[in-house]
């Protein structure tokens, strides 16, 4: 039996509306044209879902993502809108893929995390839009990922 996959290509806000419009999510929109560059991604995050202050790299991103507990909200929706520039200025392109595994690895070990003393098990979700760039990407690097 397959799992439910981490991160979802969504073509439309109404799909994305559909499976997580409720007032259970928090979505946290990154507009993928404010974040052509690793940098301006790394902002953009950061603003969305208030990260802390951190440093601006890969290592930062994975301990924040899996952390979040300054958010009040349990149920969360990463939606990145304009894929095809996405991260798409930066000069190394391996930063996309890494990206990505991150988005995929984190989503996943949430699923796993039991609440306690210490931590509030969080949900969390990674919604892209679909674009033949980010489609390819993710079928490149074998992320696996399910439509909405």
């Amino acid at each position: 039996m397959a799992s439910t996959p981490n991160i979802w290509l969504s073509r439309s806000e109404d799909a994305l509306a559909k499976r997580f419009g409720s007032d259970d999510y928090f979505i946290a929109h990154i507009d993928g044209q404010k974040a052509i560059t690793l940098r301006q991604f790394y902002e953009e995050i950061a603003d969305v879902l208030e990260f802390p202050v951190s440093g601006y790299n890969l290592d930062a991103l994975n301990d924040s993502l899996n952390d979040l507990q300054w958010l009040e909200d349990v149920k969360i929706v990463l939606y990145v809108t304009a894929t095809d520039l996405f991260v798409s200025k930066e000069r190394d392109p391996i930063k996309l893929s890494s990206i990505l595994q991150i988005f995929d690895a984190t989503a996943e070990d949430w699923k796993w995390v039991e609440d306690d003393e210490l931590m509030e098990r969080k949900e969390f979700y990674v919604v892209l839009e679909d674009s033949p760039r980010i489609r390819e990407v993710l079928q490149r690097d074998d992320i696996a990922f399910g439509e909405l």
